[in-house]
């Protein structure tokens, strides 16, 4: 009851405030970086813009890389409830995992997608959390390698989440979420000037939900004020901050199988809903951030813009681990689990600024687009470990009986590692037309980053000391060059080269630190608009190759079996390849269409004859095809005001579990380690009617109730979410 009170005053709250805002409407007064791409807007096309992403004043259409927008109009017409909604409308994006059904992690072009590719308004944020989407402005991904403007980043891409801002003029919406397993969401979103030189901004939502899986429930708080101070005709501040807490029940779900000549399997023999955990495991996030952006305009041609960034992250984690079912001895008839618990408490604390100058210079008759940028950040990760009391725990699969819950273990604080990070960067990048038609573009970066040694406190003796060859340190440059011709402003085709590093974690045999891993990318492209420029059409092909890749080492140099996964040896390269194509746009005044798909193919090559991964063997979690289209329209006349909308999202077949070795081929006999998880297609259909100030909107996800399944590493298996119907009711203030 005390939640749904919180609820309600917040829209009260807002309502309240509603009533005494007076202010008239007022014009921005600096254009320095704008908070919404009008042109965008109004035609759906995502070349017109120019991404805060790509830190530079070059379009969507000059800039020679795919770049994907993901509007807060597509957002709210889809009712997206996760990130992973949102990126559904991204192709060549999909989940690698859902570890617990508690955090979903990303991948793009055979690339995992980690906490470096992760950002919000342009600083990383730690991805161990479900971001608050209804917050969103729009969501934009720079495909492919983005260390010349990012630094150390995985060559897949990087996802960068644009939270609403500021206006000058009054205005926003309450609304209220509700629909399927006992799920409500009330939100708020309201702003308007305070003088006139001040705007404000406050998002904020509640949500609850129950789940199609037994004893699984969470629950969210989110708030997002924000303020605008024009501090002239040329400089402008933008203030930032968020919370969200998010508590919920950690999910293995149904487990798969250890079959007896060792070979794995989907446990599909139980219920969606079937739960086998416990009901009191939990993990309780808080996220805490602030940002100070300043955009200063010297002239036409130059402007300047410094962010800095403060974030807290906490993880309260007790539950039960991965669900592997096995039987106990060759001869055992009945496919058992021992229950498994973990209790783990994480904190981070994450400092950053960066700045980034623009300008644009003319020497002779050729014209200069120059970009000038620095970054510095510092993290402090805290991991401590618990030790926990003995359990007498086993499950039996054909015996629901021995899936009751179990007392929580007792738990004493055992130890804390302390991570200490920092990272700096400086780089430079000219677009340079040599023609009207023909244009180059050429970047560098230097890149530093530093694992300083890990600190390890143990409680029970007080002891504290460094951890022996924790700390490490990589630099390297990154050269971007690229050709791009453009014929006329609706047609541009580009060819890039990148190359990027990535640091290695761990040592090798001999005690020694990694080399980083360094990365080449090939991409050639085409972005073409069409239908009085209402439609874009972008087509890339793309080579991506890690020519220093390491996996845990075999034996150690003694010859020993290692098991320590921080121990490692050069495993060869991999190689990913592939083909994305996508349209978005309004081809006409009331028809909003975004389509895509995509073909990938990453394996690993040249590696070595004793311990390497099998070579020419997809990598495992990356689906060779991904594809997704959505169409909405919306009535102007008959039935004015009245949405329909439907969505498709496909996922090709994905190979679960781990790659195989040539070591595990001989040891296992070659049985492999993988498995087969099988294509799917969801589909969904809204309707919507919008009469006057409030609009009502409803959806029925997953239309055709798929069955299918997302599998963790380690061969946790969750299944999709079936059939789910939801209704949003919302008034504009």
């Amino acid at each position: 009851m005390k939640k749904q009170i919180i609820s309600l005053g917040a829209l009260l709250f807002a309502v309240a405030v509603n009533a005494q805002m007076n202010f008239e409407q007022i014009s921005d007064t600096l254009r320095v970086q704008q908070i919404e791409d009008i042109n965008m807007h109004k035609t759906g096309n995502p070349n017109t813009a120019r991404p805060i992403s790509s830190k530079s004043n070059l379009s969507i259409m000059e800039n020679p890389q795919p770049i994907s927008i993901v509007t807060h109009e597509i957002i709210e017409q889809q009712q997206a409830k996760q990130l992973s909604d949102v990126l559904q409308n991204v192709n060549g994006l999909y989940i690698t995992s859902s570890r617990g059904n508690s955090q979903d992690t990303f991948g793009g072009r055979g690339f995992i997608l980690g906490n470096d590719n992760i950002f919000k308004n342009g600083t990383r944020v730690n991805s161990g959390v479900f971001p608050e989407v209804s917050g969103l402005e729009r969501v934009e991904v720079l495909k492919g390698a983005n260390a010349m403007l990012y630094g150390n980043t995985a060559a897949g891409g990087i996802v960068n989440m644009i939270t609403k801002k500021p206006r000058f003029n009054f205005g926003g919406s309450i609304g209220l979420n509700g629909g399927s397993w006992n799920s409500y969401k009330p939100t708020v979103d309201f702003y308007g000037p305070l003088s006139d030189k001040i705007a404000f901004r406050l998002n904020g939502a509640y949500e609850y939900a129950d789940s199609f899986r037994d004893v699984v429930t969470s629950s969210k708080y989110y708030f997002n004020p924000s303020f605008l101070v024009n501090l002239g005709e040329k400089s402008q501040l933008i203030v930032e901050a968020d919370y969200l807490k998010n508590d919920f029940t950690p999910d293995f779900g149904l487990g798969s199988i250890t079959n007896k000549d060792l070979s794995y399997s989907l446990n599909d023999s139980v219920g969606r809903n079937v739960f086998f955990g416990t009901d009191w495991q939990y993990q309780n996030v808080q996220q805490a951030s602030t940002n100070i952006t300043f955009n200063h305009q010297f002239n036409t041609n130059w402007t300047f813009n410094a962010v800095a960034s403060y974030q807290n992250y906490t993880k309260d984690y007790f539950s039960a681990e991965k669900i592997q079912w096995e039987f106990a001895t060759p001869t055992e008839t009945r496919l058992s689990w021992k229950r498994p618990f973990n209790k783990t408490y994480n904190e981070q604390n994450f400092g950053s600024g960066q700045i980034n100058i623009n300008g644009e210079i003319n020497t002779g008759k050729i014209n200069h687009k120059l970009l000038f940028g620095t970054d510095a950040d510092y993290n402090q990760a805290d991991a401590y470990a618990y030790t926990l009391g003995a359990t007498n725990n086993v499950l039996y699969l054909d015996d629901p009986s021995t899936w009751e819950d179990i007392a929580m273990p007792t738990s004493t604080l055992s130890s804390k590692n302390r991570i200490n990070t920092r990272r700096i960067g400086v780089f430079a990048q000219d677009y340079i037309s040599i023609t009207k038609q023909f244009k180059v573009i050429a970047g560098l970066r230097w890149s530093y980053i530093e694992n300083m040694a890990t600190i390890n406190t143990a409680f029970e003796t007080g002891a504290k000391k460094l951890l022996d060859n924790s700390a490490t340190s990589d630099q390297a440059f990154s050269p971007k060059a690229g050709l791009v011709y453009m014929p006329n402003d609706n047609l541009s085709v580009f060819a890039t080269y990148t190359n990027s590093f990535s640091a290695n974690t761990g040592q090798d045999v001999s005690g020694n630190s990694l080399k980083p891993s360094l990365i080449d990318q090939f991409e050639v492209g085409m972005k073409h608009n069409f239908w009085n420029n209402a439609v874009a059409l972008n087509l890339s092909v793309y080579q991506i190759e890690n020519r220093n890749f390491y996996q845990t080492a075999e034996f150690k140099a003694d010859g020993t079996p290692n098991v320590d996964s921080n121990i490692k040896d050069f495993a060869g390269k991999m190689r990913s390849q592939g083909v994305e194509l996508d349209i978005t746009g309004n081809p006409y005044p009331n028809l909003s269409i975004i389509a895509g798909a995509s073909y990938n193919h990453s394996v690993y090559l040249d590696t070595p004859e004793d311990f390497g991964y099998v070579e020419n063997q997809r990598l495992v979690r990356t689906p060779a095809t991904t594809a997704n289209a959505s169409v909405f329209y919306t009535f102007n006349n008959y039935v004015k005001g009245l949405k329909l909308g439907a969505s498709v999202y496909f996922v090709g077949d994905r190979i679960a579990g781990w790659n195989d070795t040539k070591a595990t081929n001989q040891t296992r006999n070659g049985i492999t380690r993988m498995f087969d998880v099988d294509d799917y297609v969801t589909a969904a259909v809204s309707l919507g009617y919008e009469f006057k100030k409030f609009s009502v909107m409803g959806k029925v996800g997953n239309l055709f109730d798929t069955v299918n399944y997302n599998v963790h590493e380690n061969y946790s298996v969750n299944p999709i979410t079936p059939r789910n119907y939801y209704v949003t009711v919302t008034y504009k203030l």
